[in-house]
C-alpha cells in the first residue's frame, strides 16, 4: 500500500508540474465520501510510515489512515475556496480562522486599522496613516478595499466585516468562554447552531502585547465617525460592537464573505 501511494504521488506530481498552471493543494479522498484538502504552500513534508501523515509549516500533522484513503490527486483551487466560511445564519459567513492563522485556535496575525502588513510597532508614530499629529482619513467604510486587510491577505470575497455585521454576530450569536487546545477563548453560536472560535489573542499597543487569554479585539472596516482617529471593533468586554479603540492599535482580524 506504502508503495501504490508512492507511485500515485509521484504520478500526479510529474503530470501537474509540466501542467500550464501549478496545483496548489494536496486532496486526500477517503472512501467515506469525504476529502482532506491541504495547501502545498503549507506542507512541510509528507511521510508513509504506518499511515499518511501530511506535517505542515505550522507544526501541525494531519494524519490519514491506509484503510480510509479511496484515492490522492493535485488538484488546482482558487484561493478563495482555501479559507473555510461558516455559515451562522446570518447576513455574512464567518471565517474558521483568523487572518494569519491555520487552525480555529491559532492567533493569527495583528493589523493596525486601515494597514494590511504586520509590524513590530503598534504606535501613531509607526501608523501609516497618521502624519501632522493628524490620522489621514482614508473612507469611512474600507471593506473590500485596498486597506482591508482581509481582503489583501485572503483575496476573492473575502473582507472586513462592516459595523452592523459584527452588531449581527454579538446581538444575535451565543457567547460561551471556551478553552480550544489550550487556547482560551469564546465558541460563537449562531441562530442555525454552527459555531466558530474567536481566539483571546490580546491586542498590541506599541511594542508591548496586552491581554492575551483574556481579551480579543476583532477590527471591523467601519469608522468612527465622531471620533475619526477610531474604529469599530468586537471586544471581549461584553462583546459589544458599539466599542471603538485608537485605529493605531494592533488587533486581530476575522473576515467575512
Amino acid at each position: 500500500m506504502v508503495r501504490k501511494l508512492l507511485i500515485i504521488l509521484s504520478v500526479f506530481f510529474c503530470v501537474n508540474v509540466f501542467a500550464q498552471e501549478a496545483p496548489n493543494v494536496v486532496v486526500v479522498h477517503q472512501q467515506n465520501d469525504k476529502a482532506g484538502q491541504v495547501a502545498i504552500a503549507d506542507i512541510d513534508s509528507i511521510d508513509f510510515p504506518d499511515a499518511m501523515r501530511i506535517h505542515l509549516k505550522s507544526g501541525e500533522k494531519q494524519l490519514y489512515d491506509y484503510a480510509d484513503i479511496e484515492w490522492i490527486d493535485f488538484a488546482i483551487v482558487p484561493e478563495t475556496e482555501l479559507y473555510e466560511a461558516v455559515d451562522l445564519g446570518l447576513s455574512v459567513r464567518w471565517a474558521a480562522f483568523n487572518i494569519g492563522a491555520t487552525k480555529p485556535e491559532d492567533v493569527g496575525d495583528l493589523f493596525s486599522w486601515g494597514e494590511t502588513s504586520t509590524k513590530k510597532s503598534y504606535s501613531e508614530a509607526a501608523y501609516a496613516y497618521y502624519k501632522n499629529e493628524q490620522y489621514e482619513y482614508i473612507g469611512v467604510n474600507i471593506c473590500g478595499t485596498k486597506y482591508d486587510a482581509a481582503r489583501q491577505s485572503w483575496g476573492g470575497l473575502w473582507r472586513l466585516p462592516t459595523r452592523s455585521e459584527i452588531a449581527d454576530l454579538t446581538s444575535k450569536c451565543t457567547w460561551k468562554a471556551e478553552t480550544l487546545n489550550g487556547v482560551k477563548g469564546y465558541r460563537v453560536t449562531g441562530v442555525n447552531g454552527n459555531s466558530i472560535f474567536l481566539p483571546a489573542a490580546g491586542y498590541q499597543d506599541g511594542t508591548e502585547r496586552k491581554e492575551v487569554g483574556t481579551g480579543g479585539f476583532y477590527w471591523s472596516g467601519s469608522l468612527n465617525r465622531e471620533m475619526t482617529s477610531s474604529a469599530y471593533n468586537i471586544n471581549f468586554r461584553g462583546y459589544d460592537a458599539e466599542w471603538t479603540a485608537s485605529r493605531a492599535y494592533g488587533f486581530s482580524v476575522r473576515a467575512v464573505k
